[in-house]
């Protein structure tokens, strides 16, 4: 008699079969065939007397139907399920009919298993209920690319019953009628529901169904796919002054207010109804395939990590409000855009909790495992959190990505390779740079991210990575616009080859077709013509990739235009006294590009007898740096500092000639009528032919600064309570740059400002009250603010004194100070009331307010203005 070896029922331990009728033993397997979680209970198709009953069996699919038997127990008892009806396995799926049940009567009913008659495994216990009652799901009335409207159509339902539909992006029955419930507004014979948070350009598959509370029937299973949508890295992001820009609005969502889609951790359909962890992503998805954002923005975006939101939160104004009736915070940038991000809830299953009064935003970080990184907000908190995976969140899409187009016209002209040939780094690192075969122009050029491959390896002017160390080509290659190519060859030991070919562009993919090898030194990789790559192309940089398996070797250009460009700015000084004598124009300096940022000092060895002429110009500064600014920090005369008004000297191009001129006396120049200096910036006097006042002996020396990038300043409102409550930062309303006006003068680029503070906190006064701008005093001590206006709780306050509202500093920081009892107006006076004791202070009582503080002020000047 053969042996047979009975196994114990583990959920864990599988079964195997080796033998050839069913009386031959079987044995341990340590690899399992089927567990617990194998066995899935499914839905039901009834009618007045019978039942049709589904479940799932996973794991048996190359196995003999001799090897397990599968069907449902059912009874009236959910605690004594003693019927049975053996079913059929079908592509995992069980069906089995249940005949001549009794009218309107609640059943129980579990899918089971059994291996061999000796383990068995059995679902979930579930319920249906016998009815007449039928339900038909209607055809997708109205889809875009976030929304649809589907429905159905319901007959014989009973009272209290409900109706909606179930969503999956799973095409399978059973997942569809186990996916997201959408309950319709109320039972009607015809219903229909819309639903938002759709991810664009996605397949849905959904059913209607009659939920009659024991037991839920459906209709049959439709579909729709959600119409496209193209994300433009400029008109769908927003640049706050942050690191990053945000989106607009949540995925899945048609406005701000919209609370888009819900999402859990790699699901890329937001109706993932799973509990499961392993049913998402178990590892970090940012800049993945399973990054939501990137897919849905077609590479512009990806998914924020924690530390974006933090901050996003640290470094704008946060204010809770409401958009379209819709919560959520407010948050304005250090430039002054905004974005709103609304309280959009968050979703287990079906279950839709804190919508309107919290925020859950996802991030693409995986917290051990089954967790993933979110940020949640609410009226009172605002804190990274971890959920766990099946926690559905919305999502809200960064982007370092540009939109820079294409334009073969910047391909016209000399290329040199970037290989330190004069001493010099003109725009790349080096010769070389090693990227992912799969890089393209959009991935290099606009930032989009590269899911498959994150490869960006500098190679520098001498590494010897696969003979690169030859990238020591001196020569040229000129594109003409006639589609002809020359390439003239210098190589390391002087020998000098010349070639003529042709190129076509693929403007499209922006691809360089070229017959003969492009300028790349003698690397031994072998693909040096025909389709190469245009990885990067603008004015002054061009990259050409040169694929080679895995990897793709951009050869780094520059162009002739930028070798121009990086010569020196030659300083070209005019000085000449009343007397006609003196230096009527010579280059006194050159600068070199990489020196030009910072202070200088420009000497001149000679004698002025009363200025008439005075300027300094610096050529191609201008042409070469639209935004830049030059200024003058200290004139010396014979080592003599002397005093000089730079609000009347006039600045930037001038002569339209794209030089930067410093005019700071010219009877023929800007600041004249009549041949005469109308105000002299070296005396109180006017109208002069010449300045009697500016003297040289011997040598003069001038002292200025160039910035060619002008920092953004952000005045902040700060007010104080006497308990010491306030913020610190405050509210702003945007930001200014320096700026040559359309007069010719250094200036702030927003002048007028009203920044309004919102508090409840501040009735009892204020000890301190000031309007303060980071790094300004550092950079122009001699800035001058003047209050215009304040209004305290929307009243305007009057009669107030201008001379005691003051401008001062605290460190790098310019202060236009309306109080400070530990600032200058404590002993100069406060112009709006006085002090009055307050513990260790002394506070002001007519600053404070119940809920408003608008302060108005305009930045009048940047230099001081000198008392003769």
């Amino acid at each position: 008699m053969k042996t047979k070896i009975f196994l114990c029922a583990s959920l864990m331990l599988g079964l195997s079969l080796a033998s050839c009728n069913d009386d031959d033993n079987y044995f341990i397997s340590t690899d399992p065939v089927i567990d617990q979680s194998s066995v899935t209970t499914g839905s039901s198709d009834v009618t007045a007397n019978s039942a049709t009953l589904h479940g799932t069996v996973e794991g048996l699919a190359d196995k003999s139907a001799a090897f397990y038997s599968v069907g449902f127990y059912y009874g009236e008892d959910p605690n004594s399920l003693t019927n049975r009806v053996d079913g059929v396995l079908d592509k995992n799926v069980v069906t089995a009919t249940v005949d001549g049940l009794e009218t309107g009567k609640t059943y129980y009913y579990q899918v089971f298993v059994s291996l061999k008659g000796q383990v068995s495994f059995q679902g979930e216990v579930k319920s249906f209920v016998t009815t007449s009652a039928t339900v038909v799901t209607d055809n997708v009335q109205t889809v875009d690319f976030a929304s649809a409207t589907m429905g159905g159509a319901v007959t014989e339902a009973p009272e209290g019953a409900t109706v909606g539909v179930v969503i999956s992006a799973d095409p399978d029955v059973e997942k569809v009628r186990a996916g997201l419930i959408v309950p319709a507004a109320e039972q009607a014979a015809a219903f229909s529901v819309e639903k938002s948070g759709f991810v664009p350009g996605t397949k849905y598959y959904y059913a209607a169904y009659l939920d009659l509370g024991a037991g839920v029937i459906y209709g049959d299973v439709k579909e729709f796919t959600t119409d496209a949508k193209t994300f433009d890295a400029d008109a769908d992001f927003v640049d706050l002054g942050l690191s990053v820009k945000w989106a607009k609005s949540n995925l899945g969502a048609k406005s701000e207010s919209d609370f888009g889609g819900l999402f859990g951790f790699g699901d890329l359909s937001g109706v993932n109804t799973s509990y499961l962890p392993e049913d998402y992503a178990s590892g970090d998805i940012y800049r993945t395939k399973q990054d939501l954002a990137w897919n849905v923005t077609g590479g512009v975006g990806t998914l924020p990590s924690y530390q974006d939101y933090e901050e996003l939160f640290a470094k704008c104004t946060a204010e809770w409000t409401e958009v379209e009736g819709v919560a959520g915070y407010r948050l304005t940038g250090p430039n002054g855009n905004s974005i709103f991000l609304p309280a959009a809830g968050t979703r287990t299953v079906s279950d839709i909790s804190s919508q309107g009064t919290a925020g859950y935003y996802a991030t693409g970080s995986v917290n051990n495992g089954d967790f993933y990184y979110a940020y949640q907000f609410s009226l009172s908190n605002r804190a990274r959190a971890s959920l766990p995976v099946y926690q559905a969140a919305a999502v809200r899409a960064i982007s370092t990505a540009r939109n820079i187009p294409f334009d073969k016209t910047k391909l016209y002209g000399k290329w040199y390779m970037e290989n330190g040939q004069d001493g010099k780094l003109h725009v790349f690192e080096g010769p070389f740079t090693q990227f992912g075969v799969t890089d393209n122009w959009n991935t290099i050029t606009n930032n989009h991210p590269n899911v498959e491959q994150q490869i960006g390896w500098e190679m520098g002017t001498n590494n010897g990575w696969i003979g690169y160390t030859y990238g020591k080509d001196y020569g040229y290659m000129e594109f003409l616009e006639d589609g002809t190519v020359s390439i003239h060859r210098i190589a390391e030991d002087g020998t000098v080859t010349d070639e003529t070919g042709h190129y076509t562009i693929d403007e499209k993919n922006v691809v360089l077709n070229i017959d003969i090898d492009i300028l790349c030194g003698n690397t031994w990789l072998a693909n040096k013509s025909g389709s190469l790559k245009i990885l990067a192309l603008d004015n002054d940089g061009l990259r050409i990739a040169i694929p080679d398996g895995d990897y793709g070797y951009a050869v780094n250009y520059y162009s002739e235009r930028k070798l121009e460009f990086d010569d020196a700015i030659p300083v070209n000084f005019q000085c000449v006294g009343g007397d006609w004598n003196g230096e009527w124009g010579a280059i006194c300096d050159r600068i070199d590009a990489e020196k030009l940022e910072g202070k200088h000092t420009v000497t001149y060895n000679g004698t002025v007898n009363g200025a008439m002429v005075f300027n300094i110009d610096f050529q191609n500064l201008v042409a070469k740096y639209p935004t830049a600014i030059v200024y003058i920090n200290d004139i010396r005369c014979d080592g003599k500092s002397i005093k000089f008004d730079a609000n009347r000297f006039f600045y930037g191009d001038i002569e339209d000639n794209g030089n930067y001129r410093i005019e700071l006396f010219n009877i023929w120049g800007k600041g004249q009528q009549g041949g005469k200096v109308v105000g002299s910036p070296f005396s109180a006097a006017t109208n002069l032919e010449s300045e009697p006042a500016f003297q040289v002996s011997s040598e003069l020396e001038i002292d200025y600064t160039i910035n060619l990038s002008p920092a953004y300043y952000t005045p902040g409102l700060i007010t104080i309570n006497p308990s010491w409550g306030g913020d610190w930062t405050g509210p702003n309303d945007g930001s200014f740059t320096v700026v040559v006006d359309e007069n010719s003068k250094i200036a702030a680029s927003k002048k007028n400002f009203v920044i309004t503070l919102n508090s409840t906190d501040h009735a009892d006064g204020s000890i301190m009250t000031f309007v303060n701008t980071e790094q300004l005093y550092k950079d122009f001590p001699g800035t001058h603010m003047t209050l215009t206006s304040l209004e305290l709780d929307g009243n305007a306050v009057t009669g107030w004194d201008s001379a005691k509202v003051l401008n001062s500093d605290d460190g790098d920081k310019h202060r236009l100070e309306l109080w400070n009892t530990y600032g200058i107006t404590a002993s100069s006076g406060c112009a709006f009331g006085t002090p009055v004791q307050s513990g260790g202070e002394m506070k002001i009582v007519e600053l404070g307010f119940s809920n408003s503080m608008s302060v108005g002020f305009t930045v009048d000047r940047l230099f001081p203005i000198v008392e003769w």
